[in-house]
Protein backbone atom coordinates (compact mmCIF):
# COMPACT_ATOMS: atom_id res chain seq x y z
CA UNK A 1 0.00 0.00 0.00
CA UNK A 2 1.21 3.49 -1.20
CA UNK A 3 1.82 6.96 0.96
CA UNK A 4 -1.81 7.75 -0.12
CA UNK A 5 -3.20 4.24 1.37
CA UNK A 6 -4.97 3.42 -2.03
CA UNK A 7 -2.39 2.37 -4.57
CA UNK A 8 -4.33 4.46 -7.14
CA UNK A 9 -1.85 6.90 -7.54
CA UNK A 10 1.41 4.39 -8.59
CA UNK A 11 1.92 4.83 -12.39
CA UNK A 12 3.18 2.54 -14.35
CA UNK A 13 6.15 3.07 -16.82
CA UNK A 14 3.46 3.39 -19.51
CA UNK A 15 4.49 6.48 -21.94
CA UNK A 16 0.81 6.69 -22.35
CA UNK A 17 -0.21 7.08 -18.80
CA UNK A 18 2.79 10.03 -18.76
CA UNK A 19 1.18 11.66 -21.23
CA UNK A 20 -2.40 11.08 -19.78
CA UNK A 21 -0.78 12.25 -16.36
CA UNK A 22 0.02 15.18 -18.14
CA UNK A 23 -2.94 16.44 -20.31
CA UNK A 24 -5.56 15.91 -17.52
CA UNK A 25 -3.92 15.96 -14.04
CA UNK A 26 -5.33 15.80 -10.81
CA UNK A 27 -5.29 18.84 -8.54
CA UNK A 28 -2.36 19.76 -7.25
CA UNK A 29 -0.86 18.29 -3.97
CA UNK A 30 -3.41 15.27 -4.62
CA UNK A 31 -2.92 11.78 -6.09
CA UNK A 32 -3.85 10.63 -9.35
CA UNK A 33 -6.37 7.48 -10.11
CA UNK A 34 -5.26 6.59 -13.13
CA UNK A 35 -7.49 4.16 -13.77
CA UNK A 36 -10.39 6.44 -14.12
CA UNK A 37 -9.56 7.49 -17.63
CA UNK A 38 -10.33 4.27 -19.24
CA UNK A 39 -13.16 3.58 -17.06
CA UNK A 40 -14.56 6.73 -18.45
CA UNK A 41 -14.04 5.38 -21.74
CA UNK A 42 -15.80 2.31 -21.10
CA UNK A 43 -19.11 3.90 -20.25
CA UNK A 44 -18.90 6.60 -22.88
CA UNK A 45 -18.57 3.05 -24.99
CA UNK A 46 -21.84 1.10 -23.44
CA UNK A 47 -23.63 4.17 -23.89
CA UNK A 48 -22.38 4.21 -27.50
CA UNK A 49 -23.15 0.55 -27.84
CA UNK A 50 -26.62 0.58 -26.67
CA UNK A 51 -27.59 3.44 -29.14
CA UNK A 52 -26.13 1.58 -31.46
CA UNK A 53 -28.56 -1.20 -30.86
CA UNK A 54 -31.86 1.00 -31.21
CA UNK A 55 -30.95 1.55 -34.41
CA UNK A 56 -29.90 -1.62 -35.71
CA UNK A 57 -33.07 -3.88 -35.22
CA UNK A 58 -33.86 -2.96 -31.38
CA UNK A 59 -33.23 -6.28 -28.69
CA UNK A 60 -35.59 -8.39 -30.02
CA UNK A 61 -33.14 -11.08 -30.39
CA UNK A 62 -32.13 -13.09 -27.47
CA UNK A 63 -28.38 -12.76 -27.73
CA UNK A 64 -29.29 -8.53 -28.48
CA UNK A 65 -30.57 -8.17 -24.72
CA UNK A 66 -27.26 -8.42 -23.14
CA UNK A 67 -26.91 -4.55 -25.05
CA UNK A 68 -30.31 -3.70 -23.94
CA UNK A 69 -29.22 -2.04 -20.35
CA UNK A 70 -25.56 -0.23 -21.58
CA UNK A 71 -26.85 2.35 -20.82
CA UNK A 72 -25.38 1.31 -17.22
CA UNK A 73 -22.52 3.66 -18.43
CA UNK A 74 -24.24 6.59 -17.17
CA UNK A 75 -24.29 5.10 -13.58
CA UNK A 76 -20.46 4.94 -14.47
CA UNK A 77 -20.52 8.38 -15.07
CA UNK A 78 -22.37 9.39 -12.01
CA UNK A 79 -20.23 7.47 -9.83
CA UNK A 80 -16.84 8.56 -11.35
CA UNK A 81 -17.97 12.25 -10.99
CA UNK A 82 -19.14 12.22 -7.11
CA UNK A 83 -15.80 10.19 -6.48
CA UNK A 84 -13.28 12.43 -8.32
CA UNK A 85 -14.63 15.25 -7.74
CA UNK A 86 -15.32 15.04 -3.54
CA UNK A 87 -12.32 13.30 -2.88
CA UNK A 88 -9.99 16.64 -3.65
CA UNK A 89 -12.61 19.02 -1.28
CA UNK A 90 -13.17 16.23 0.98
CA UNK A 91 -8.92 15.56 1.41
CA UNK A 92 -8.59 19.20 1.75
CA UNK A 93 -10.56 19.69 4.59
CA UNK A 94 -9.73 16.50 6.81
CA UNK A 95 -6.09 15.93 5.93
CA UNK A 96 -4.69 19.27 5.42
CA UNK A 97 -3.95 19.26 1.29
CA UNK A 98 -4.02 21.77 -1.07
CA UNK A 99 -7.59 23.59 -1.30
CA UNK A 100 -8.59 24.73 -4.63
CA UNK A 101 -10.14 28.12 -5.37
CA UNK A 102 -13.66 28.26 -5.67
CA UNK A 103 -13.46 30.51 -8.99
CA UNK A 104 -10.91 28.05 -10.12
CA UNK A 105 -13.17 25.08 -9.84
CA UNK A 106 -15.94 26.67 -11.08
CA UNK A 107 -13.54 27.98 -14.24
CA UNK A 108 -11.98 24.89 -14.90
CA UNK A 109 -15.51 22.70 -14.74
CA UNK A 110 -17.02 25.06 -17.49
CA UNK A 111 -13.74 24.68 -19.66
CA UNK A 112 -14.21 21.12 -19.28
CA UNK A 113 -17.85 20.64 -20.54
CA UNK A 114 -19.03 23.99 -22.58
CA UNK A 115 -16.93 24.20 -25.36
CA UNK A 116 -16.44 20.57 -26.79
CA UNK A 117 -20.61 20.48 -26.11
CA UNK A 118 -21.37 23.77 -27.66
CA UNK A 119 -19.13 22.65 -30.98
CA UNK A 120 -20.47 19.30 -31.40
CA UNK A 121 -24.37 20.40 -30.48
CA UNK A 122 -23.37 23.25 -33.69
CA UNK A 123 -21.81 20.93 -35.87
CA UNK A 124 -24.76 18.69 -35.30
CA UNK A 125 -27.58 21.22 -36.00
CA UNK A 126 -25.93 21.60 -39.88
CA UNK A 127 -25.28 17.50 -40.08
CA UNK A 128 -26.89 15.46 -39.86
CA UNK A 129 -29.32 18.24 -39.05
CA UNK A 130 -30.35 17.83 -35.47
CA UNK A 131 -33.36 20.14 -34.75
CA UNK A 132 -33.06 22.58 -31.74
CA UNK A 133 -29.68 24.70 -31.97
CA UNK A 134 -30.67 27.55 -34.36
CA UNK A 135 -34.53 27.90 -32.83
CA UNK A 136 -36.57 29.97 -30.44
CA UNK A 137 -34.84 27.60 -28.19
CA UNK A 138 -31.62 27.78 -28.42
CA UNK A 139 -30.55 28.99 -24.84
CA UNK A 140 -32.28 25.92 -23.42
CA UNK A 141 -29.87 23.76 -25.83
CA UNK A 142 -26.38 25.59 -25.21
CA UNK A 143 -27.63 26.38 -21.60
CA UNK A 144 -28.29 21.97 -20.96
CA UNK A 145 -31.87 23.61 -19.70
CA UNK A 146 -33.18 20.41 -21.66
CA UNK A 147 -34.50 18.29 -18.64
CA UNK A 148 -36.43 20.89 -16.99
CA UNK A 149 -39.98 22.37 -17.27
CA UNK A 150 -38.67 25.94 -18.45
CA UNK A 151 -39.78 26.14 -22.49
CA UNK A 152 -42.14 24.47 -24.55
CA UNK A 153 -40.44 22.23 -26.91
CA UNK A 154 -40.86 22.58 -30.78
CA UNK A 155 -40.54 21.23 -33.83
CA UNK A 156 -38.58 17.90 -34.03
CA UNK A 157 -37.57 18.11 -30.26
CA UNK A 158 -41.60 17.61 -29.22
CA UNK A 159 -42.27 14.75 -32.38
CA UNK A 160 -38.85 13.01 -32.36
CA UNK A 161 -36.71 13.32 -29.27
CA UNK A 162 -33.84 11.15 -31.50
CA UNK A 163 -33.45 14.28 -33.54
CA UNK A 164 -33.03 16.71 -31.07
CA UNK A 165 -29.90 18.57 -30.01
CA UNK A 166 -27.79 15.97 -28.51
CA UNK A 167 -30.35 13.73 -27.51
CA UNK A 168 -27.80 11.40 -24.66
CA UNK A 169 -26.81 15.34 -23.38
CA UNK A 170 -30.31 15.07 -20.50
CA UNK A 171 -27.30 12.96 -18.39
CA UNK A 172 -24.59 16.16 -18.94
CA UNK A 173 -27.29 18.07 -17.88
CA UNK A 174 -27.35 17.11 -14.48
CA UNK A 175 -23.91 16.43 -14.10
CA UNK A 176 -23.46 20.07 -14.56
CA UNK A 177 -26.15 20.69 -11.82
CA UNK A 178 -24.30 18.35 -9.69
CA UNK A 179 -21.06 20.34 -10.23
CA UNK A 180 -23.11 23.56 -9.46
CA UNK A 181 -24.33 21.56 -6.00
CA UNK A 182 -21.09 20.15 -4.85
CA UNK A 183 -18.77 22.94 -3.18
CA UNK A 184 -22.05 23.73 -1.25
CA UNK A 185 -22.48 20.56 -0.25
CA UNK A 186 -18.81 20.20 0.88
CA UNK A 187 -18.89 23.34 2.61
CA UNK A 188 -22.22 22.20 4.53
CA UNK A 189 -20.49 19.44 5.39
CA UNK A 190 -17.40 21.05 6.96
CA UNK A 191 -19.63 23.11 9.09
CA UNK A 192 -21.35 20.53 10.15
CA UNK A 193 -18.01 18.39 10.70
CA UNK A 194 -16.04 21.61 12.52
CA UNK A 195 -16.47 20.62 16.02
CA UNK A 196 -14.97 16.96 15.39
CA UNK A 197 -11.78 15.91 15.46
CA UNK A 198 -10.38 15.36 11.73
CA UNK A 199 -7.89 12.45 12.78
CA UNK A 200 -8.54 10.04 14.87
CA UNK A 201 -5.58 7.27 14.71
CA UNK A 202 -7.30 4.32 15.80
CA UNK A 203 -10.82 4.18 14.72
CA UNK A 204 -11.51 3.80 10.78
CA UNK A 205 -15.16 5.02 11.33
CA UNK A 206 -14.03 8.17 13.51
CA UNK A 207 -16.66 11.04 13.95
CA UNK A 208 -16.67 12.48 10.38
CA UNK A 209 -16.78 9.65 8.48
CA UNK A 210 -19.73 8.59 10.18
CA UNK A 211 -21.38 11.76 9.97
CA UNK A 212 -20.59 11.80 5.96
CA UNK A 213 -21.82 8.14 5.07
CA UNK A 214 -25.09 9.00 7.10
CA UNK A 215 -25.79 12.24 4.96
CA UNK A 216 -24.55 10.08 1.96
CA UNK A 217 -27.41 7.32 3.20
CA UNK A 218 -30.13 9.85 4.09
CA UNK A 219 -29.70 11.73 0.38
CA UNK A 220 -29.74 8.45 -1.27
CA UNK A 221 -32.53 7.31 0.53
CA UNK A 222 -34.52 10.48 -0.49
CA UNK A 223 -33.42 9.81 -4.12
CA UNK A 224 -35.35 6.43 -4.45
CA UNK A 225 -38.36 8.62 -2.56
CA UNK A 226 -38.00 10.96 -6.09
CA UNK A 227 -37.39 8.74 -8.81
CA UNK A 228 -40.54 6.81 -7.38
CA UNK A 229 -42.96 9.59 -8.20
CA UNK A 230 -45.16 8.69 -10.70
CA UNK A 231 -45.99 12.81 -11.70
CA UNK A 232 -42.79 13.85 -13.16
CA UNK A 233 -43.69 17.10 -14.60
CA UNK A 234 -43.39 20.69 -12.92
CA UNK A 235 -41.66 20.45 -9.38
CA UNK A 236 -41.03 16.42 -9.57
CA UNK A 237 -39.56 17.39 -12.60
CA UNK A 238 -36.49 19.21 -11.36
CA UNK A 239 -35.74 16.89 -8.49
CA UNK A 240 -36.17 14.04 -11.10
CA UNK A 241 -33.33 15.38 -13.22
CA UNK A 242 -31.50 16.91 -10.74
CA UNK A 243 -28.09 15.39 -8.50
CA UNK A 244 -30.60 14.68 -5.50
CA UNK A 245 -32.63 12.54 -7.71
CA UNK A 246 -29.35 10.32 -8.20
CA UNK A 247 -28.20 10.51 -5.24
CA UNK A 248 -27.88 7.10 -4.91
CA UNK A 249 -24.93 6.68 -7.62
CA UNK A 250 -23.35 10.12 -6.68
CA UNK A 251 -23.24 9.67 -3.13
CA UNK A 252 -21.56 5.75 -4.17
CA UNK A 253 -18.88 7.52 -5.29
CA UNK A 254 -18.97 10.32 -2.76
CA UNK A 255 -18.82 7.20 -0.63
CA UNK A 256 -15.90 5.50 -1.78
CA UNK A 257 -13.98 9.43 -1.68
CA UNK A 258 -14.65 9.08 2.27
CA UNK A 259 -13.15 5.42 2.40
CA UNK A 260 -10.38 6.56 0.02
CA UNK A 261 -9.36 9.99 2.43
CA UNK A 262 -9.94 7.71 5.71
CA UNK A 263 -7.47 5.03 4.42
CA UNK A 264 -4.78 7.69 3.39
CA UNK A 265 -5.21 9.19 6.87
CA UNK A 266 -4.35 5.71 8.40
CA UNK A 267 -2.43 4.17 5.73
CA UNK A 268 -4.07 0.60 6.61
CA UNK A 269 -7.36 -0.79 5.42
CA UNK A 270 -10.38 -2.00 6.53
CA UNK A 271 -11.60 -5.35 5.06
CA UNK A 272 -13.83 -3.90 1.86
CA UNK A 273 -10.81 -1.83 0.87
CA UNK A 274 -8.14 -4.54 0.74
CA UNK A 275 -10.70 -7.15 -0.36
CA UNK A 276 -11.18 -4.73 -3.63
CA UNK A 277 -7.78 -3.97 -3.94
CA UNK A 278 -6.34 -7.46 -3.74
CA UNK A 279 -9.41 -9.64 -5.51
CA UNK A 280 -10.23 -6.87 -8.54
CA UNK A 281 -11.47 -10.21 -10.71
CA UNK A 282 -14.14 -11.26 -8.27
CA UNK A 283 -15.86 -7.68 -8.08
CA UNK A 284 -15.61 -7.53 -11.70
CA UNK A 285 -16.67 -11.23 -12.20
CA UNK A 286 -19.32 -10.11 -9.59
CA UNK A 287 -20.59 -7.29 -11.57
CA UNK A 288 -20.57 -9.13 -14.62
CA UNK A 289 -22.72 -12.11 -13.29
CA UNK A 290 -25.34 -9.38 -11.30
CA UNK A 291 -25.41 -7.21 -14.76
CA UNK A 292 -26.90 -10.52 -16.74
CA UNK A 293 -28.54 -11.81 -14.02
CA UNK A 294 -30.63 -8.25 -14.26
CA UNK A 295 -30.56 -8.50 -18.09
CA UNK A 296 -32.03 -11.55 -18.34
CA UNK A 297 -33.96 -12.93 -15.89
CA UNK A 298 -35.17 -9.20 -14.27
CA UNK A 299 -35.54 -6.42 -16.53
CA UNK A 300 -37.01 -6.12 -19.48
CA UNK A 301 -34.61 -5.72 -22.52
CA UNK A 302 -35.32 -1.97 -22.92
CA UNK A 303 -32.96 0.68 -21.94
CA UNK A 304 -34.72 2.81 -19.44
CA UNK A 305 -32.61 4.87 -17.30
CA UNK A 306 -35.00 8.14 -17.54
CA UNK A 307 -37.66 7.28 -16.33
CA UNK A 308 -39.85 4.13 -15.87
CA UNK A 309 -40.38 2.52 -19.21
CA UNK A 310 -41.74 -0.84 -17.89
CA UNK A 311 -43.26 -0.37 -14.60
CA UNK A 312 -42.04 1.83 -11.55
CA UNK A 313 -40.93 -1.36 -9.21
CA UNK A 314 -38.62 -2.72 -12.17
CA UNK A 315 -37.66 0.80 -12.64
CA UNK A 316 -35.97 1.53 -8.96
CA UNK A 317 -34.00 -2.01 -9.23
CA UNK A 318 -32.60 -1.23 -11.84
CA UNK A 319 -31.69 2.31 -9.89
CA UNK A 320 -30.47 0.42 -6.87
CA UNK A 321 -28.59 -2.29 -8.82
CA UNK A 322 -26.66 -0.49 -11.77
CA UNK A 323 -25.66 1.30 -8.71
CA UNK A 324 -23.98 -1.30 -7.01
CA UNK A 325 -22.79 -2.54 -10.29
CA UNK A 326 -20.50 0.63 -11.24
CA UNK A 327 -19.31 0.50 -7.21
CA UNK A 328 -18.17 -3.56 -7.90
CA UNK A 329 -16.51 -1.84 -11.09
CA UNK A 330 -15.02 1.30 -9.40
CA UNK A 331 -13.74 0.43 -6.35
CA UNK A 332 -10.66 -2.16 -7.43
CA UNK A 333 -9.71 1.02 -9.90
CA UNK A 334 -10.05 3.39 -6.71
CA UNK A 335 -7.98 1.44 -4.39
CA UNK A 336 -6.03 -0.96 -7.07
CA UNK A 337 -2.83 -0.61 -8.66
CA UNK A 338 -2.19 -0.02 -12.91
CA UNK A 339 -0.24 -3.01 -12.92
CA UNK A 340 -1.96 -5.10 -10.08
CA UNK A 341 -4.61 -7.87 -11.37
CA UNK A 342 -6.07 -8.43 -14.77
CA UNK A 343 -8.93 -6.07 -14.46
CA UNK A 344 -6.67 -3.40 -13.62
CA UNK A 345 -4.11 -4.39 -16.03
CA UNK A 346 -6.93 -3.71 -18.39
CA UNK A 347 -7.72 -0.60 -17.62
CA UNK A 348 -4.12 0.32 -17.90
CA UNK A 349 -3.50 -0.83 -21.47
CA UNK A 350 -2.14 1.83 -23.54
CA UNK A 351 -4.97 1.59 -26.30
CA UNK A 352 -8.07 2.39 -23.07
CA UNK A 353 -5.81 5.10 -21.60
CA UNK A 354 -5.96 6.89 -24.78
CA UNK A 355 -9.40 6.39 -25.24
CA UNK A 356 -10.03 7.65 -22.12
CA UNK A 357 -8.54 11.36 -22.83
CA UNK A 358 -11.39 11.33 -25.58
CA UNK A 359 -13.85 10.09 -23.71
CA UNK A 360 -16.25 13.28 -23.25
CA UNK A 361 -16.00 13.79 -27.44
CA UNK A 362 -17.23 9.42 -27.37
CA UNK A 363 -19.81 10.62 -25.42
CA UNK A 364 -21.14 13.85 -27.18
CA UNK A 365 -20.24 12.80 -30.96
CA UNK A 366 -21.50 9.24 -31.15
CA UNK A 367 -24.58 10.14 -31.69
CA UNK A 368 -25.22 12.92 -34.22
CA UNK A 369 -22.37 10.10 -36.11
CA UNK A 370 -25.00 7.30 -35.66
CA UNK A 371 -27.65 9.46 -37.29
CA UNK A 372 -25.46 10.04 -40.47
CA UNK A 373 -25.02 6.56 -40.62
CA UNK A 374 -29.11 5.92 -40.43
CA UNK A 375 -29.56 8.70 -42.79
CA UNK A 376 -27.61 7.06 -45.50
CA UNK A 377 -29.46 3.91 -44.76
CA UNK A 378 -25.96 2.06 -43.69
CA UNK A 379 -27.67 -0.59 -42.03
CA UNK A 380 -30.27 -1.74 -45.16
CA UNK A 381 -27.28 -2.88 -47.29
CA UNK A 382 -25.59 -5.33 -44.63
CA UNK A 383 -29.33 -6.87 -43.39
CA UNK A 384 -27.32 -9.57 -42.12
CA UNK A 385 -25.08 -8.03 -40.04
CA UNK A 386 -26.73 -4.62 -39.24
CA UNK A 387 -25.37 -4.53 -35.47
CA UNK A 388 -21.54 -5.09 -35.97
CA UNK A 389 -21.25 -2.48 -39.28
CA UNK A 390 -22.82 0.20 -37.67
CA UNK A 391 -20.71 -0.04 -34.56
CA UNK A 392 -17.86 -0.60 -35.85
CA UNK A 393 -18.85 2.67 -38.48
CA UNK A 394 -19.79 4.85 -35.40
CA UNK A 395 -17.14 3.45 -33.33
CA UNK A 396 -14.14 4.69 -35.73
CA UNK A 397 -15.55 7.64 -36.82
CA UNK A 398 -16.68 8.67 -33.77
CA UNK A 399 -12.94 8.25 -32.50
CA UNK A 400 -11.46 10.04 -35.55
CA UNK A 401 -14.10 13.17 -34.40
CA UNK A 402 -12.84 12.83 -30.77
CA UNK A 403 -9.17 12.80 -31.15
CA UNK A 404 -9.35 16.20 -33.27
CA UNK A 405 -11.84 18.00 -30.96
CA UNK A 406 -9.94 16.78 -28.37
CA UNK A 407 -6.32 18.47 -29.67
CA UNK A 408 -8.11 21.68 -31.06
CA UNK A 409 -11.01 22.17 -28.53
CA UNK A 410 -10.49 20.33 -25.16
CA UNK A 411 -7.32 20.18 -24.55
CA UNK A 412 -5.83 24.03 -25.33
CA UNK A 413 -8.75 25.37 -23.38
CA UNK A 414 -8.17 23.22 -20.50
CA UNK A 415 -4.79 23.68 -20.23
CA UNK A 416 -5.39 27.76 -20.67
CA UNK A 417 -7.68 27.51 -18.22
CA UNK A 418 -5.51 25.44 -15.59
CA UNK A 419 -2.64 28.26 -15.95
CA UNK A 420 -4.45 30.70 -13.69
CA UNK A 421 -5.13 27.95 -10.75
CA UNK A 422 -3.84 28.41 -7.46
CA UNK A 423 -4.36 27.00 -3.95
CA UNK A 424 -6.88 28.49 -1.98
CA UNK A 425 -4.94 31.44 0.31
CA UNK A 426 -1.64 30.02 -1.55
CA UNK A 427 0.44 31.48 -5.02
CA UNK A 428 1.51 28.00 -6.43
CA UNK A 429 0.00 26.18 -9.18
CA UNK A 430 -3.22 24.92 -9.49
CA UNK A 431 -4.41 21.71 -11.49
CA UNK A 432 -7.78 20.50 -11.55
CA UNK A 433 -8.40 17.06 -13.05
Amino acid sequence: MNAWGSGADHLSDSGEEARAAAELPAPAGHPRFPLMDPLRAIAAILVMLVHVAIFSGGFAAWPKWALAHFDIGVAFFFLLSGFLLYRPMLASRVSGLPAQRLRDYTRNRFFRIFPLYWTVLVVSAIVPGMYGAFTGNWWVYFGLLMDFPLFTPEGKCATDPFHCAIPPAWTLAIEVFFYILLPFFAMAMAWATRSLKKHEPKRFFTGWVRIELVVLGLLALVSFWIQGQTDRSGFNQWLIFSPLGRAWWFGLGMALAVFSVRTAQLNREIFPVRFARRHAGSCWLAAIAAYLICTYLILEPSPSLAGPATGMGEYLFQYFAFGLIALLVLAPAVFGQIDRGLPNRILGHPALIRLGLISYGIFLWHFPVLMVLNDLELTSKVPGAQFPVLAVGTFLITVLLSAATYLTVEKPLMRWSRQFSKPAGGHGRRDEA
